[in-house]
C-alpha cells in the first residue's frame, strides 16, 4: 500500500470508524484507492507542469516539477471523497465570533459551489 493509501486507511479508520467496518477488505481496497490517487496526482503534476520552457534548465525544470507535485497533491487529496471529513461530525460553534463565523460560511459556500456539477 503506498502513502495516500494508508492515508486514506488511516483517515477513515478514525473519522469514519462506521463506514470503514462495513469495508469487506480494508487492506486492498485502500491499496487500490492508493494507486487511484497517486496516478489522479501524477496526471495533474503533468497538467501542471507542462512541457520545459524556453531556455529552462533542467535544474530549473526539476524545481518547477517539484513545485507542480506539491500543487497536485494538495489539490487532489483536499477533493478527493475518503479524505473529507464525516457529515455527521460536529462543527464547531462561531457565534460568539461573528467575522469569523462569516469567513467560514463563505467558505463553506465556495466549497459547495466548487464542488457541485454544473
Amino acid at each position: 500500500m503506498n502513502r495516500y493509501g494508508q492515508m486514506a486507511l488511516d483517515h477513515n479508520r478514525k473519522h469514519r470508524p462506521d463506514a470503514y467496518s462495513q469495508i469487506p477488505d480494508p487492506a486492498g481496497f485502500f491499496a487500490e484507492t492508493g494507486e487511484q490517487i497517486a496516478a489522479a496526482v501524477s496526471q495533474l503534476r503533468d497538467e501542471i507542469l507542462g512541457p520545459p520552457k524556453a531556455g529552462e534548465t533542467p535544474e530549473e525544470y526539476r524545481l518547477r516539477s517539484y513545485q507542480a507535485l506539491a500543487t497536485a497533491e494538495e489539490l487532489t487529496l483536499a477533493d478527493h471523497p475518503l479524505l473529507q471529513p464525516d457529515p455527521s461530525e460536529e462543527t464547531e460553534d462561531w457565534s460568539d465570533e461573528p467575522d469569523l463565523a462569516r469567513h467560514y460560511q463563505d467558505l463553506a459556500e465556495i466549497n459547495e459551489a466548487i464542488n457541485t456539477p454544473l
